[in-house]
């Protein structure tokens, strides 16, 4: 991130020698916003790469060939108070200022509303802008569908659905497919003592984040550069992970070690002025790709053919996944 925006900077400073002044100010105050943005949204991505990942399996062993399962879930996510804000100062920014200050802690996705303004000019004109609000809760919890499906060779597939989830005026839902592959079978011929699997899925979580229109206007009257009252954020991310599990009698505990690979794509929603069109063009060159890490820890109790399993994740955030497994077959 850091290197993105310094180049820029580098792009904005050459640009000094080839526009106008109002051109340059302009440019400082999208550099600015831009990294204002980008720290604002990322604990959301970092949120829903978590909640997107968990969840995928209660066994390393596979559903027989066509066999099929209906499974209801609900997840739940609590926020880290360090992943609600962030602090910018003005030591970072270029044209911007924290009013009345030399920095600010000011909210991100995941946290609330705060009244802190940021000043800035253009060709000598002062204007403002207001920090952006959270989805203000302390947790995301979400119910989603899951369908698996039997294959060839002890592999196994998973569709995901989750319906929108509204959280005051914004919503949020999930998509995803996930793919299982025992491994025993490959090392074990006949008695297994340990399920051995990998597991690799594609998640698509679409965040709608919308609140009261934040103007950036003029201290005068004069009409406001752009009217911003939302974010749209989709979060992709690829899992790789390998599972174990073990049954005892009507239990199986599992485990597993997973990685991500994620990336968002974002915009802010509005006035679709030239301002806002410049500033989402350069939001899309800020769309970056993170790793991280996970661990599983389940257990998950059979009756004749249901499943009741839960499952705890560990990473960026504690994620808790509960599960019923219903085999129609």
């Amino acid at each position: 991130m850091k290197l993105k925006v310094t180049i820029l900077c580098c792009f904005f400073a050459f640009a000094k020698a080839e526009f106008s002044k109002s051109q340059n100010d302009l440019g400082n105050v999208l550099t600015d916003l831009l990294l204002i943005t980008d720290r604002y949204v990322e604990p959301a991505a970092e949120a829903s790469v978590m909640q997107s990942s968990a969840g995928w399996y209660h066994s390393a062993a596979t559903l027989d060939k066509y066999k099929v399962t209906v499974a209801l879930h609900a997840n739940a996510l609590v926020f880290p108070s360090g992943k609600k804000s962030f602090d910018i100062s003005n030591d970072e920014l270029i044209n911007l200022r924290v009013r009345g200050a030399e920095s600010a802690n000011i909210p991100s996705t995941l946290g609330g509303e705060q009244r802190t303004f940021f000043d800035f000019t253009i060709e000598g004109e002062e204007y403002e802008v207001q920090a952006f609000e959270g989805i203000d809760t302390g947790f995301l919890a979400y119910p989603f569908l899951q369908v698996g499906v039997g294959l060839w060779k002890e592999t196994e597939v998973q569709l995901r659905y989750s319906p929108n989830i509204k959280i005051d005026k914004s919503d949020y839902a999930i998509y995803g497919i996930g793919v299982k592959h025992n491994l025993s079978q490959h090392f074990f011929k006949e008695d297994r003592p340990v399920e051995l699997a990998f597991l690799t899925s594609y998640s698509l979580f679409d965040l709608n984040l919308f609140f009261d229109p934040y103007e950036l206007r003029s201290s005068g009257n004069a009409q406001p550069l752009a009217v911003v009252n939302g974010a749209l954020v989709d979060a992709h991310a690829v899992l790789f992970q390998v599972v174990a599990s073990k049954d005892y009698n009507n239990w199986t505990v599992s485990s597993g070690l997973g990685y991500n690979r994620s990336w968002i794509d974002y915009k802010l929603s509005g006035d679709d002025g030239l301002f806002l069109s410049t500033l989402n063009e350069f939001l899309e060159i800020l769309s970056e790709t993170q790793d991280s890490y996970k661990v599983d820890l389940g257990a998950t109790y059979h009756f004749t053919n249901w499943d009741l399993s839960t499952q705890f994740s560990a990473g960026n955030f504690i994620n808790l996944n509960v599960g019923g497994v219903y085999h129609l077959n």
